[in-house]
């Protein structure tokens, strides 16, 4: 019963093998001659592009450009919208005292959380304090708890204001509204108000103003970029 389906398969076997040697050796090379068979390979001179690679630039080389600060930028600014005659290069206003030795003390804190929103420039009691630009001597002011004895002095067009504070004294021979020429001693470093006992310096503040008649509430622009820039009194 086995020997019947064995056989069938034995003979269709026989007959496969037959039949695959008889393609190879006479059909496949009348239907599929030699010079038509290509293989699968890649032609040798076949020239694959390559990418150029793309040049990524160095880190260290890069020189950044120099940054400039916002208190730079709004003295810039209020510098450009003055008048030619305010816009003049400002003085040291402390006699003797070089660009080198200035120092930005404009953001340092003070007490009750506020900002200082001036210089001080470091100078010894008694040093002449001059006037930075030309312009009409505003107020005398004296305040025991603030700055002490200080002086107003707008610009020549007014629309600047500069604050001189803890003054010695003031010179003698200025009064209210003169009007002062750069460079002409209005008083001398001192250390009145709460400046502290033998802490001599003059507080120098510059203010933008919106209206002259309020010089006492201006919007306070840093001096030190300006200053630093400026004419050194001698």
């Amino acid at each position: 019963m086995l020997k019947k389906p064995a056989l069938i398969l034995y003979l269709i076997f026989v007959h496969a093998l037959a039949a695959l040697f008889v393609y190879e050796t006479w059909l496949k090379p009348y239907y599929y001659p030699a010079d038509l068979q290509v293989e699968n390979i890649k032609d040798p001179t076949e020239v694959t592009p390559v990418p150029t690679p793309q040049v990524i630039p160095s880190i260290e080389a890069a020189t950044p450009e120099p940054e400039i600060t916002e208190t730079e930028t709004n003295a810039n600014q209020a510098l450009n919208n003055s008048t030619n005659e305010t816009a003049q290069t400002l003085m040291i206003p402390v006699v003797g005292i070089k660009r080198e030795q200035l120092q930005d003390t404009y953001n340092n804190a003070r007490s009750g959380g506020r900002v200082h929103n001036a210089i001080d420039i470091i100078a010894p009691g008694g040093t002449p304090v001059v006037a930075a630009s030309d312009g009409e001597i505003a107020k005398f002011f004296y305040s025991n708890g603030g700055g002490g004895i200080t002086i107003y002095q707008y610009s020549h067009d007014k629309y600047f204001i500069y604050y001189y504070a803890h003054l010695q004294n003031r010179a003698d021979n200025i009064k209210e509204h003169d009007f002062v020429k750069q460079g002409t001693v209005i008083g001398y470093v001192g250390d009145t108000g709460n400046s502290g006992a033998g802490n001599y310096h003059l507080h120098f503040s510059i203010g933008v103003l919106t209206d002259p008649k309020r010089f006492f509430d201006a919007a306070e622009l840093n001096p030190y970029p300006i200053l630093k820039n400026s004419i050194e009194a001698k």
